[in-house]
């Protein structure tokens, strides 16, 4: 079977780590994308495919868990088919309770029934349509209703300015979306998309030296023995405790003086007042297939786990991608962030 990639997301000083199947991105790119998902987990059409709820179904109250619970801001394309283990994932996880998604206008697919069995178990959802919340700038590719002149039609220009144009989305829509949780005083929040997932940074063996412990032994050793030593953050992370579980245990701790941060027994990034925004870098993932016994290791009979992505893709790579951020929305600027990346210059760390 073919090779694809993903990508994981992951900074070896962060307590969490992104998962991003990036090939799940190429698969869920148009029409026919159900029926390529179900080619790449060896099933049928049928057993994958989301069907439009035939009942009325009206959301309740936000669940409101203790300590507290995440936000996320999300673009969506045509990616119905991952929405619902990225929706059931994150609900458990960190856990997630506010969701705003903007559906893009070309999108072939409409999540709205999936995100009504969502709302019906106590997650808050705003969908934003037809680019309602656009704001319009200064260039042509930056108006709501562009189109585009004889010139940027050209193919040596197009791609530019349709990616420009890609770019200037992400900044609007990222910037209201996080406008609109701060007048909520909501806190975490996650700008990722639908292929990526935020889970714990357990040391794993085969993730290779650190980043910024490259070319030199000394200092790699140093790490790896608080690692084996179960002192370091790391070591200690809690597989039974959510992610707001594990902030709100670290909000109030602080690396002691003299100690350095990357080798320290706790996170002490949660409540800089001056850095809301933490950025993971990213990774590449494998699509190999592990060993079924193992990928089923722990899950009930009857439940086929291969169906799901993030128990039956493990294999990660060596080297760091382009970051992305999780922020505390409470304590965001109000102005436009820089990008998707690194939202803002100075307010981010990591």
């Amino acid at each position: 079977m073919a090779q694809h990639r993903l990508c994981v997301i992951l900074s070896a000083l962060a307590p969490f780590l992104l998962f991003q199947f990036y090939f799940l991105h190429k698969l869920t790119d148009g029409k026919d994308a159900t029926e390529r998902i179900a080619y790449q987990l060896g099933t049928t059409f049928d057993s994958v495919i989301i069907q439009p709820s035939k009942v009325s179904i009206k959301p309740v109250e936000e669940d409101r868990p203790l300590p507290f619970s995440w936000s996320a801001c999300l673009l969506i394309k045509d990616n119905n088919i991952i929405l619902p283990e990225w929706l059931a994932y994150h609900y458990t996880v960190l856990p997630l309770r506010r969701l705003i998604v903007a559906v893009d206008p070309s999108s072939d697919t409409d999540p709205q029934s999936i995100f009504d069995m969502y709302g019906n178990i106590g997650m808050n959802i705003t969908v934003w349509r037809n680019h309602s919340y656009w704001i319009d700038g200064g260039q042509s590719h930056e108006k709501k209703d562009w189109h585009p002149s004889k010139e940027e039609k050209q193919q040596e220009y197009f791609y530019r300015y349709g990616h420009d144009r890609l770019v200037y989305h992400q900044k609007i829509f990222y910037t209201q979306c996080l406008r609109t949780l701060k007048s909520e005083n909501r806190t975490w929040t996650m700008i990722i998309d639908t292929d990526e997932y935020l889970a714990f940074n357990y040391y794993d063996p085969k993730e290779g030296p650190t980043t910024w412990c490259e070319n030199n032994s000394t200092c790699n050793e140093e790490y790896l023995a608080t690692i084996r030593s179960g002192a370091h953050f790391r070591a200690k992370l809690n597989q039974s405790a959510t992610a707001a579980e594990f902030i709100a245990k670290n909000v109030h701790q602080k690396v002691p003086s003299g100690v350095n941060p990357r080798l320290a027994s706790v996170d002490d990034k949660f409540d800089n007042p001056d850095e809301p925004c933490i950025v993971l870098s990213r990774f590449l993932i494998g699509s190999k297939d592990i060993d079924k016994s193992e990928i089923q290791r722990g899950v009930d009979k009857g439940f086929d786990a291969r169906n799901f992505h993030t128990l039956r893709f493990r294999y990660r790579g060596l080297y760091p991608q382009v970051a992305k951020c999780i922020v505390d929305a409470s304590r965001s600027p109000r102005f436009m962030i820089r990008g998707p990346h690194r939202l803002y210059k100075r307010q981010c760390t990591g």
